[in-house]
């Protein structure tokens, strides 16, 4: 699973968007990163990750914030959801080639009493072939 693309900074702060606007375009390094330490401890594009960690912490608890993260991860168990419920829709399919493929009919119960020679046995067996015809549903006849 990809990890989300941070999401875009809330309305900002008079004073953070001056002090993001120091940065002049360049790119901004996260706060904390190899690229952030790197850079001069004067640099206005260092105090302007700070900034946007700053704003991103302040507005974590937003409500708007809060809905708009909630409405992403359930977009996310839906799509999981679904991916699994298409999974779920070959299986049923597969197994019945599979039970065509090797469910090969073998001797009813009437041919094995018919070979042991037991005449008791086979009388039951065309009883209950018999009984089972006679309640079999019209569908189940066709396969």
């Amino acid at each position: 699973m990809t990890r989300p693309s941070p999401l875009p900074l809330p309305q900002l702060l008079p004073w953070e968007a001056r002090l993001l606007a120091l940065a002049d375009g360049q790119p901004i390094p996260d706060y904390g990163s190899r690229e952030w330490r790197a850079l001069p401890e004067d640099s206005p594009i260092r105090v302007a990750a700070c900034v946007q960690a700053a704003a991103a912490w302040r507005t974590y608890t937003d409500p708007t914030e809060i809905a708009l993260r909630l409405r992403l991860e359930l977009d996310e168990a839906r799509e999981r959801d679904r991916q699994e419920q298409e999974l779920d829709g070959w299986t049923p399919t597969l197994t019945r080639k599979q039970r065509a493929s090797y469910a090969r009919p073998g001797p009813s119960q009437l041919e094995l009493a018919q070979r042991r020679g037991e005449p008791a046995a086979a009388d039951r067996a065309r009883a209950q072939a018999a009984a089972i015809a006679a309640h079999r549903l019209p569908d189940e006849s066709a396969a």
